[in-house]
């Protein structure tokens, strides 16, 4: 009987401290939070973005007004630009996209972003034209 009491409390023992850890462990991923994610709008707005889409590499600014400036090589456009829910919204009067155009907007890495399944926006630290 001994023998038997000397195990349940060696298990005892290891039950009390995997608790004791896994509290622990909750209690430090209560403290270390990921940040709160930044809304698309906050990232576009007033940003200067490489864009990636179509097999084309192009330059794009967000203007904080709703404006939108495209650069690339078949052509520089102007439209305007607005986020709706979980939509990214662009208008433009000409071009191989001319008229209104909304497609679901998800946010890649840090300052990155993906809208719809065909174009991908890096933000660059610098208002620098690359073209």
């Amino acid at each position: 009987m001994k023998g038997t009491a000397m195990r349940t409390s060696g298990t005892n023992k290891r039950s009390n401290l995997r608790a004791a850890l896994l509290i622990a462990l909750i209690g430090v991923g209560t403290l270390i939070q990921m940040p709160n994610p930044i809304s698309a709008e906050t990232i576009l707005k007033n940003g200067y973005f490489v864009g990636i889409g179509d097999g084309q590499r192009f330059d794009v600014h967000f203007s904080a007004d709703g404006a939108l400036f495209i650069y690339s090589d078949f052509g520089d456009f102007v439209g305007r630009w607005e986020v709706i829910g979980t939509n990214l919204c662009v208008e433009f009067d000409t071009g191989p996209r001319a008229g209104r155009n909304c497609e679901l907007i998800s946010q890649e890495g840090p300052m990155s972003l993906r809208v719809g399944d065909h174009l991908f926006l890096a933000k660059l630290t610098s208002a620098l034209r690359l073209s």
